[in-house]
């Protein structure tokens, strides 16, 4: 028959060892995040330095256009705002698609200029400027020679 001593030291053996098998689920549970976390943050790095490569490319590719990173290159000749083409086609009281012709773009290219997306240049500034300045009888010169043009600037050649 075993002594209260030799049952008291089996009882909490037994009861110690359910308490490190608890302990050790628990353990193992937070490595397994652990784990987790840092394959998700290698993932998020990889993802980052791909971003960052990226951002630096563009950077590059805009210091070699000659410009600094984040601004724009000064335009060349005086700017023609998106409000300016808007009162000058509505003074000359066409559609977009006649104005376009008369300027020698696409309808989609006046939209843009008036709405400000993008800005007209080259010829095409010089022609907005040159109707600016001439009026309605510059327009009627212009709308012939635009005819002649075939109704648009520059044509590509069709291979």
């Amino acid at each position: 028959m075993p002594t209260l001593a030799a049952t008291l030291r089996t009882e909490i053996r037994r009861l110690a060892a359910v308490e490190v098998q608890k302990t050790l689920r628990r353990l193992r549970r937070i490595q397994k995040q652990v784990k987790a976390l840092r394959l998700a943050s290698r993932s998020q790095k990889r993802a980052l330095s791909g971003i960052e490569r990226g951002v630096q490319r563009l950077t590059d590719r805009l210091a070699s256009r000659g410009s600094r990173a984040g601004t724009r290159a000064p335009a060349r000749g005086p700017r023609v705002p998106p409000r300016t083409i808007r009162a000058l086609r509505r003074r000359l009281k066409m559609t977009r698609v006649r104005f376009a012709t008369l300027v020698g773009v696409s309808p989609g290219s006046i939209f843009g200029w008036e709405t400000g997306r993008t800005v007209p240049r080259g010829g095409s500034r010089v022609r907005l400027i040159e109707l600016k300045k001439g009026g309605p009888r510059a327009h009627q010169r212009q709308a012939r020679s635009a005819a002649r043009r075939g109704g648009r600037g520059r044509r590509r050649a069709r291979a």
